[in-house]
């Protein structure tokens, strides 16, 4: 509370004496101004406080399952697509996406290709290799 009423002290004074300072004009007018709203805001910042949401706070009101179960299906739907596109290959993925201190993270990545392609299964799991993805799964129905 001290701070907070040396400070406000401080602007009040600030602005008097620079209200002295100043020459008179239209140039006055405009620094009074900025100076007034500055101690207007400095006087009001104890308010802004009363707004303000802790992060423990935050924390409590998130799910994060469920943000990890919506992203997971989202990435999921992505994979597949992406598969389709680029190889032809009809496929069922599942990205497992979980929730640590570093953020949201891909934590496993499962790859069903439905039928048999060969070497696609090598090269799909290389693809995922590449793009940083862990604990990849890749295999085929053949049917």
């Amino acid at each position: 509370m001290t701070a907070y009423l040396v400070t406000a002290c401080g602007a009040v004074f600030l602005s008097v004496v620079v209200s002295f300072i100043i020459p008179q004009g239209k140039l006055s007018k405009t620094i009074n101004f900025v100076l007034r709203m500055v101690c207007v805001a400095i006087l009001i910042s104890p308010l802004a406080k009363i707004f303000t949401i802790s992060d423990e706070e935050f924390d409590d009101m998130v799910d994060y399952d469920y943000i990890c179960s919506v992203y997971s299906e989202n990435q999921s739907a992505a994979l597949e697509k992406f598969i389709t596109e680029k190889y032809s290959a009809q496929s069922e993925c599942e990205v497992d996406i979980a929730y640590g201190e570093d953020g949201f993270y891909a934590d496993s990545v499962e790859v069903c290709l439905i039928g048999s392609y060969g070497n696609l299964c090598d090269e799909i799991y290389e693809y995922l290799e590449e793009a940083d993805y862990i604990n990849i799964t890749v295999y085929e129905t053949g049917v």
